[in-house]
């Protein structure tokens, strides 16, 4: 019976610390999902075509510069726009993404933090 009660509880103290927003655990700090992020914003070689503090690509002028999104766009905005760029501003040569829920949630936290 222990066994039962202690397993449930488990799955729903796990089950509380994801937000719903992100679908990341609270307890993470904001830092290390920002690091996950920007590993993902190079391994996507996103600089390529945007510059984010002060580091572009080559095609920097295509997709402009990153820096101060969050002044800009919310995290909704930026999830939509990620999955199908076109949906949101038809002229965007940006390729649609396919990242996870959880890759996309640690991207745009890189992308709208410090």
């Amino acid at each position: 019976m222990n066994t039962i009660i202690d397993r449930y509880g488990a799955i729903l103290l796990s089950a509380s610390l994801l937000t719903p927003a992100t679908g990341l655990l609270a307890a993470e700090t904001d830092e290390a999902v920002r690091e996950r992020g920007r590993a993902i914003y190079a391994e996507q070689m996103c600089n390529l075509c945007h510059t984010r503090d002060g580091a572009s690509g080559p095609m920097a002028h295509v997709g402009g510069s990153l820096d101060g999104l969050a002044a800009k766009r919310d995290a909704a905005w930026v999830k939509t726009y990620l999955r199908d760029p076109q949906s949101v501003i038809p002229s965007s040569q940006m390729p649609k993404s396919t990242l996870t829920d959880q890759q996309l949630a640690e991207l745009i936290a890189f992308l709208l933090g410090p």
